[in-house]
């Protein structure tokens, strides 16, 4: 009986499902987890729309680190896929090379949507242009969301706005990616639809906390 596929996702379904995480908890303000689960879903969501915008419709080469293709790891993961790919026809070098490589940074593939090397692939294309508030919250957001996602042992407290001083900069530069940058194909209504949905609800809560 052949296996049945439990959990299916991309590149795009994975950052607006971050988005969407995150909307539903700036929704939940009585969550005592609020600020970590937005720290954290902000932070994939933002990573991810940001891989989509420099990432292109065919080529990966723009979002993941270059790999020596002559080390022992390197070949004996060639080995192993040409042993279990024999029957099909795919481009194994490009599988290789996705199989084995590493994502680049979040701050690269944020220094590359700013760069018109990476952003102009259409003729509408945007470039990202940041606002230094941005900056920070991005920096503070990025900052957060690494210590309480390697959590170590102690007690932990923040003050502060962060609602208007981290979460909503983000949330504009999300916004700007998604779907201002040009760069990113929605295959489908339902899939856009979804992240001006979720984007939406920022705007709407925080009407409701100020």
């Amino acid at each position: 009986m052949k296996e049945q596929i439990v959990y299916r996702t991309n590149e795009l379904e994975n950052a607006i499902d971050y988005l969407e995480q995150a909307a539903d908890f700036f929704e939940n303000v009585e969550n005592p987890h609020r600020f970590k689960w937005l720290m954290i879903s902000l932070h994939g969501a933002l990573y991810g729309f940001g891989v989509c915008a420099i990432k292109g419709s065919r080529s990966y080469h723009n979002v993941i680190k270059e790999i020596d293709m002559k080390t022992k790891k390197v070949k004996a993961k060639k080995a192993e896929l040409e042993s279990l790919l024999s029957e099909f026809d795919f481009d194994l070098d490009s599988m290789l090379t996705l199989n084995v490589s590493q994502l680049i940074s979040i701050w690269t593939v944020l220094d590359r949507c700013k760069s018109e090397d990476y952003m102009q692939r259409f003729v509408h294309s945007k470039v990202l242009q940041t606002t230094s508030q941005q900056d920070h919250a991005i920096k503070k957001l990025i900052e957060y969301r690494n210590q309480l996602a390697h959590f170590k042992p102690s007690a932990y407290g923040i003050t502060g706005n962060y609602e208007e001083d981290i979460i909503m900069p983000v949330v504009d530069v999300i916004s700007f990616l998604a779907l201002e940058s040009n760069n990113i194909n929605y295959y489908n209504d339902e899939s856009k639809m979804r992240v001006e949905k979720a984007l939406h609800i920022f705007k709407i809560e925080l009407k409701k906390l100020t």
